[in-house]
């Protein structure tokens, strides 16, 4: 894969004006399968842009998740199905045979959008206001590469009630690419074995000289903990970007929850001062892995997810700028005072951390 064949997006508006961009082009299909799209002031723009194109005579194909797009109206929903665009809601509920609780709490986190089946992105960026000045990564990729998504895509619209032959052209593709510069790496909620966790781990347990991971929502199990031990045990450096503050509160006292270990490990924690919505792992400067899952339980084990493995030297590269810049502008556990923080806020920390686990206590052995 040369470098013209991909772009990275560091912002989420930058990703917006690039998919826009890529939707107003196509010519001939659009698929897209997102966790939260709201019917905002950007949402409308891009639901007007798919009602457009979809009278146009495209193929137009919509997958959103039923909770994080809950916003989006019947109104809204019905306008687009008039259109022409082929919509459908993710719900775990349709899936009994999981059980009570996997039907309450399982998504599709994915963030995938595939232009004419020959241009796709893949990260970590929503469609929603609030969030155009997150940091997030999203990365478009062109050429054959794509056909993984696509397949992907096909799957999950199955999954979603929609007739497998709208998309049997689709399901022709393999999942495994012939490039051995890049991977996708898809998590299924209904597999106890999380691929996305598998990576991670795999670069704490196999990096020479250092790793960085960011995510914004930091709960790790005992395994990534293991390995992170490890790492350090070899004298790898392990740096660690969360957000000093995320649109969750809970989230954040339960990552901060963590820093004490972290701390002791020798992990090099950092805090940045904006959103940061990015998720991924750099490997030396070996390989990267970005996209949807997060370094916490319910990425790994209870959502659809999407992420994308590249060992091409120049996005490494390019990848390690991105994220050394972001952790440049960001703050240390020591700039915070964090040794001197008070009881309250140690007491939030405690409730965070036992709540997160209650929540997850089915997922945290396995």
């Amino acid at each position: 894969m040369d470098q013209s064949k991909y772009t990275i997006y560091s912002k989420t508006e930058e990703a917006w004006d690039g998919m826009y961009k890529s939707i107003q082009h196509a010519t001939q299909s659009i698929y897209w399968e997102m966790y939260i799209f709201s019917d905002d002031i950007i949402g409308k723009k891009f639901l007007d842009l798919l009602e457009k194109k979809a009278k146009e005579g495209l193929d137009v194909k919509l997958i959103i998740d039923a909770f994080g797009s809950f916003w989006v109206s019947n109104k809204r929903a019905n306008s687009l199905k008039k259109a022409g665009v082929d919509m459908h809601f993710f719900s775990e509920r349709k899936h009994k045979y999981r059980g009570w609780w996997r039907m309450l709490i399982s998504r599709t986190h994915r963030k995938i959008l595939i232009i004419d089946e020959n241009i796709g992105f893949i990260g970590g960026v929503n469609v929603q206001d609030s969030m155009k000045d997150w940091l997030d990564i999203q990365v478009k990729i062109e050429g054959k590469v794509v056909h993984s998504l696509l397949r992907a895509f096909a799957k999950m619209y199955i999954i979603c009630g929609g007739y497998k032959k709208e998309v049997r052209h689709l399901l022709k593709y393999k999942f495994r690419v012939l490039n051995d510069k890049i991977n996708f790496i898809f998590d299924h909620a209904h597999k106890k074995k999380s691929f996305a966790r598998k990576k991670y781990t795999e670069a704490l347990l196999k990096a020479r000289e250092r790793v960085i991971l960011f995510s914004p929502y930091y709960f790790p199990d005992k395994k990534f903990l293991y390995a992170l031990w490890q790492a350090r045990k070899r004298g790898v450096k392990v740096d660690l970007l969360i957000p000093f503050r995320s649109d969750l509160r809970i989230v954040t006292y339960a990552a901060y929850a963590w820093f004490s270990v972290m701390k002791k490990m020798g992990v090099n924690v950092r805090l940045s001062k904006k959103m940061m919505h990015g998720k991924g792992v750099i490997m030396d400067d070996d390989w990267t892995m970005v996209g949807s899952s997060n370094i916490e339980s319910t990425s790994f084990h209870d959502n659809y997810e999407a992420n994308v493995q590249i060992s091409d030297k120049v996005f490494v590269k390019r990848m390690k700028d991105i994220v050394e810049g972001w952790m440049k502008d960001s703050l240390s556990l020591e700039d915070i005072k964090w040794e001197k923080r008070g009881w309250w806020q140690k007491v939030q920390e405690r409730m965070a951390r036992r709540m997160y686990r209650f929540w997850h206590r089915r997922t945290q052995d396995k």
